[in-house]
């Protein structure tokens, strides 16, 4: 499943307008019990949408990866290309292309160096959503949405030593 931003965004509009049809109309117990339901199958979802949005960042960081692999051996000039043939990245073939013969190296280089800006891309937006997600569930209920997310602590989470920052930044 998929989250969209319009999904996230009419559910928020649409909490906004229930608080709005509240307040004008108080005297109705009937008409509030209705909203109160409504927005507790929105709190509801909230955990299975960010599971969902987590398992998708999962995703597209294993296909950046191999495509970044992809990119690496390609522009590497002592690379042969019946060995790139032979290369499998998590049991697959990390060239399909080669083995059909319809593509050079270049092609596939200029291919995969598309398909790098295209996930980085979609994971930026993806994290945006996760942390909107993550924030909405925290805002309107946190210890339920805590519970279902599982444990998001400080303590849970190692800390990253400056080196280590460092390496990943290429420095």
């Amino acid at each position: 499943m998929d989250v969209r931003l319009n999904r996230l965004l009419n559910s928020a509009e649409k909490l906004i307008q229930d608080k709005k049809d509240t307040k004008d109309v108080s005297g109705k117990a009937g008409n509030q019990t209705q909203k109160a339901d409504e927005k507790s199958d929105f709190v509801v979802s909230l955990p299975v949408q960010y599971h969902n949005i987590q398992s998708r960042l999962t995703e597209l960081q294993k296909q950046l990866s191999k495509e970044q692999s992809r990119i690496g051996l390609l522009e590497d000039n002592t690379q042969e290309e019946n060995k790139l043939k032979e290369l499998l990245f998590e049991g697959e073939p990390l060239f399909p292309e080669l083995g059909e013969g319809n593509k050079s190296k270049p092609e596939i280089l200029e291919t995969s160096k598309a398909t790098v800006s295209g996930l980085l891309a979609e994971l930026k937006k993806k994290e945006v959503e996760s942390e909107n997600i993550f924030s909405l569930g925290m805002m309107l209920n946190p210890e339920e949405f805590k519970g279902k997310i599982g444990s998001v602590s400080t303590a849970s989470m190692k800390p990253i030593s400056e080196t280590m920052v460092k390496r990943l930044l290429g420095g």
